[in-house]
């Protein structure tokens, strides 16, 4: 009963934070590819896949984050309704409370070292080939009526366009081959036929005209082949069919050309054989890295804990502030480390997981003192949440008396 208890409390604010951090985070990006989406012809559907593939990525952001806050609040919510110490009183002691959401925060990690080790890697892999067709097929997306475009050597310009079913109305193509000939096409109605990738896509021209006339050069570069192909000809036709790219038709290279698209196994393997562009201190930096970030969901309990247990007059939002500011500081110092790591200004071992075992006998000495010291006074009783209470009741009171002095 009382596991289910605390696991209710802690369940709640946890998936709230998850949901406000994936809202805001998806959102932030959504508005960044409306532009590129939704004038395609996947339109909103496109534009949803995309997002679900950036959801493993954002998830490893925000659940450290909400994982804390909701260990946080419930505790703190247990404490300031002193139901802790009713349970306390019954001979249940804070450590045995810790139980479920310790196998929770085991949980939470398997998860998360997943997320890391392989679900990032081919997610963040097809949201990139998935931009990469969307901007290939914005070649054809981005006509505009009554405006020439070139793509590949070929200038085509169409009086009206129906994007929906990629229909053309008095259309003109004009390209130069390699045998020194210069055609022009026209004709009254047009439709693009899309090719799968790795084939061309032909535009279905109807009721047109076709010439063909030899580009003229200055005499001294004329060749014999040149005036034997430079005849002029003019084909009038019903029904003719021209290959065009205004679709891209190039594939998205193979997965692993960045090093974050290989999983956690791969970047082990070939850490001394990377990909080209790619070193090895790189290589090695981001298989650190996503240890580290999983192994550390396992002490934010410890840490959250400790911030919830402060002085009953102490407001929540102190501990809260001052639990986030520890986890951005924590995850700036991982970033930093990890960047001079890719470089060689430092060994992993320092810039990564010297940050780690700081967070870790951090947490694990504050919860120490909030379940098994008594404060007696002096440096026991100090409290984070209380020492940032002191400070921002002394900045306010500075601030009164700045305040008070021009009057007097």
């Amino acid at each position: 009963t009382i596991n289910s208890y605390i696991l209710r409390q802690t369940l709640g604010p946890l998936f709230a934070a998850i949901g406000i951090a994936l809202l805001v985070l998806l959102t932030e990006r959504m508005l960044r590819l409306l532009d590129l989406v939704l004038d395609t012809g996947g339109g909103l559907t496109v534009l949803l896949q995309m997002l679900a593939f950036l959801v493993p990525h954002y998830m490893a952001l925000a659940l450290p984050v909400a994982f804390f806050l909701g260990v946080l609040l419930a505790f703190s919510r247990l404490h300031h309704s002193r139901e802790l110490d009713a349970l306390g009183s019954a001979g249940i002691s804070l450590s045995r409370l810790m139980v479920p959401v310790i196998i929770l925060g085991i949980g939470l990690s398997v998860l998360s070292a997943a997320n890391f080790a392989v679900g990032q890697p081919y997610t963040r892999y097809i949201y990139r080939a998935l931009v990469h067709n969307v901007s290939e097929a914005a070649a054809n997306v981005y006509l505009k009526e009554r405006t020439f475009m070139e793509v590949k050597g070929v200038t085509f310009m169409a009086e009206r366009i129906w994007r929906n079913s990629q229909e053309f109305a008095r259309v003109f193509i004009y390209e130069e081959n390699d045998k020194g000939q210069a055609i022009a096409t026209t004709a009254e109605r047009g439709s693009l036929h899309v090719a799968p990738k790795g084939e061309q896509s032909t535009l279905q021209l109807r009721d047109g005209v076709r010439l063909e006339s030899p580009i003229e050069k200055p005499a001294k570069v004329m060749t014999e082949s040149d005036t034997a192909v430079g005849q002029a000809g003019a084909l009038q036709f019903g029904q003719l069919q021209v290959p065009i790219d205004l679709v891209g038709q190039q594939g998205f290279r193979p997965r692993g050309e960045d090093e974050r698209e290989l999983t956690l196994f791969e970047l082990w393997r070939y850490r001394n054989a990377p990909p080209q562009g790619v070193t090895t201190d790189q290589m090695l930096s981001d298989f650190h890295d996503r240890l580290v970030r999983s192994l550390s969901v396992l002490f934010l309990p410890f840490l959250a804990v400790s911030f919830a247990l402060g002085p009953r007059r102490a407001r929540q939002a102190y501990g809260i502030a001052m639990g986030l500011l520890i986890l951005v500081a924590y995850n700036q110092a991982l970033s930093i480390g990890k960047s001079l790591a890719s470089i060689d200004r430092v060994s992993p071992f320092v810039g990564q997981w010297l940050p780690f075992v700081i967070l870790a006998l951090g947490s694990a000495w504050l919860y120490y003192r909030s379940a098994f010291m008594v404060p007696r006074g002096g440096f026991s009783r100090f409290s984070p949440v209380s020492l940032l209470e002191e400070a921002v009741q002394l900045l306010r009171a500075s601030l009164r008396m700045n305040r008070r002095r021009p009057s007097e």
